[in-house]
């Protein structure tokens, strides 16, 4: 069963990196395919799948026995990942959750709001924190090292890519209220509070 959950994250994994760079990088071709973006990068992605599929028993050879309390972390770590990114996802909405905002922005300025309540008022890339706490807490309950490399390599580029073409697309959506915000807000890793 552990094998199954951790070959599901392998797999799909590279699909989050590839979707959201893409999009960020190059919102205006994208936009032009519209909603057709998702098959796309879908299709880039599952060669990649097949190929970790394929290389499996290869990938699962290398696992740690994790202790029963690192499992009951993992497990926490998971559900918490999951709440985080509902949160963020009801205080966004779906649209901009799946990138859907980048892709067709709304033509009403007034509908455009920058959110900074709730985990945007600790950090400004919450959903970032649920990825790496969803992928850190699947190696903890499996124990397969290649995991536990994903949940490195995810938060390097999540920190060094993503989240910098976020930050340049927010910025260029949102201005100086933005500017503000990244003032006051940390990227990623919260400000110990007085």
């Amino acid at each position: 069963m552990f094998n199954i959950l951790a070959m599901m994250m392998v797999m799909m994994w590279p699909f989050i990196p590839m979707f959201l760079i893409q999009i960020h990088h190059a919102t205006n071709f994208w936009r032009k395919l519209g909603s057709w973006t998702y098959s796309v990068i879908f299709l880039e992605s599952l060669p990649i799948a097949f190929a970790l599929y394929w290389w499996r028993d290869a990938i699962l050879q290398y696992e740690v026995t994790m202790s029963i309390p690192l499992i009951i972390l993992g497990v926490v770590a998971v559900a918490a990942g999951i709440a985080l990114h509902a949160w963020t996802a009801k205080l966004l909405g779906i649209k901009a959750t799946i990138s859907y905002t980048e892709l067709k922005p709304e033509p009403d300025e007034k509908k455009h709001k920058l959110i900074t309540s709730g985990p945007f008022s600790v950090v400004r890339h919450p959903s970032y924190w649920a990825h790496t706490s969803i992928i850190t807490g699947t190696f903890l309950i499996t124990g397969i090292i290649p995991v536990g490399i994903i949940a490195i390599i995810d938060l390097v580029i999540a920190y060094f890519v993503t989240m910098e073409l976020e930050d340049r697309e927010l910025t260029e959506r949102f201005g100086d209220q933005y500017r503000e915000y990244k003032t006051k807000v940390p990227k990623f890793f919260p400000k110990r509070r007085r």
